[in-house]
């Protein structure tokens, strides 16, 4: 049996008459690959007794029903956000320390730490090629690095969306800044001698936020342009590339994010050559198995990279929840593939070191 974790919200449409899709996918997904679920919310978890109350849905008999049982041995958590309820994590911390239970895709708030995913990945000799020069905000560094690139990103240690970045490039006759924010980019000019009031005035708060070096890549049609990669670990065991995308900005000159109102673009050919795509597939498949020797319950994700006018790949950010619109999707379907693979190799472990004892 898998359990699904799901928020208090959809639980309680789970037997309505227009049944949650994510019940619904997850029903089918079950029926698919011929394995029993259980749909539940952490609030329901005991961890006196390892019990978690819910709905058991049985495959055979297409069926939903309310009853308490052992805490699955493997989980999928799909609430929508990132772990934040301290109750919860520390259910989760202990079920996974104690008790060996497996709860995919559940990350904590403070995981997601971009900065921290940075410094992890620059500590790996595989993965450090990749980084461009980043770090925690301040005046000085961003001086410093102001020297060295003319170009900076600014945005926040915990974000989605790319929403409240700022971009600062450094001119002959001072600083053009951008900020984007809803949708809006918002764009000032200023001299040399306003960067440190503005700076001050602007970031109160800069522990919150992070400056990366911004990648001198080309562009398309006079549009900067960047990569979205979804490597996912598949049925077989293994990581794949399941999808690549380019992002093209639009509304927002220094943002491609969707959400900010890039768009997108499928053809890739006209964007990079046949050398270059493998090579950002490559990256992004050791970026995430370093990812996963961390974090072994990350098995989906959204992997940001930019091309500079060498070649060379840059990885701008990882995403452990990567956003999509809709459930239905074979993004969704491989992930939990996995899951029922990674269900057959521990019942099958159990099952071995069952016939060794005895």
């Amino acid at each position: 049996m898998i359990g699904i974790i799901l928020s208090s919200r959809v639980i309680k449409h789970i037997l309505a008459k227009e049944p949650h899709p994510t019940v619904q996918f997850y029903k089918k997904l079950a029926r698919n690959n011929k394995v029993n679920l259980c749909f539940y919310t952490m609030k329901n978890v005991s961890l006196k007794s390892k019990t978690a109350r819910g709905y058991v849905y049985s495959y055979a008999e297409d069926k939903l029903v309310k009853k308490k049982i052992p805490v699955p041995k493997v989980n999928v958590y799909r609430v929508g956000s990132y772990l934040r309820n301290e109750n919860s994590i520390k259910k989760i911390k202990q079920l996974r320390k104690k008790d060996g239970i497996m709860f995919f895709h559940a990350v904590t708030n403070y995981e997601r730490s971009k900065y921290k995913i940075y410094q992890y990945l620059a500590s790996n000799k595989k993965t450090a090629p990749y980084l461009p020069e980043t770090n925690m905000l301040s005046y000085l560094t961003v001086v410093k690095m102001l020297d060295r690139y003319n170009k900076l990103y600014i945005k926040p240690v915990r974000s989605s969306r790319g929403n409240n970045i700022y971009v600062i490039e450094q001119t002959k006759q001072g600083f053009t800044i951008s900020h984007v924010a809803n949708f809006k980019e918002k764009v000032v000019k200023i001299a040399k001698g306003e960067l440190y009031e503005y700076f001050h005035k602007t970031f109160t708060t800069p522990k919150k936020f992070l400056v990366q070096q911004a990648i001198d890549s080309d562009k398309y049609k006079g549009k900067k342009f960047d990569f979205r990669i979804s490597p996912q670990k598949n049925k077989y065991g293994s990581w794949q590339v399941t999808g690549m995308i380019a992002r093209v900005a639009n509304k927002c000159d220094n943002i491609t994010n969707l959400d900010q109102g890039g768009r997108v673009k499928y053809k890739l050919k006209p964007l990079i050559s046949n050398e270059t795509r493998k090579n950002i597939k490559k990256a992004s498949i050791q970026i995430a198995k370093t990812i996963e020797a961390k974090f072994p319950q990350v098995i989906d994700l959204g992997i940001d990279l930019a091309v500079d006018k060498q070649g060379n790949v840059y990885l701008i950010e990882a995403n452990f929840r990567p956003y999509r619109r809709r459930i239905n999707i074979r993004h969704n379907r491989i992930p939990f593939e996995h899951v029922v693979w990674y269900l057959k190799q521990q019942n099958a472990s159990a099952a071995s070191k069952k016939a060794k004892a005895e």
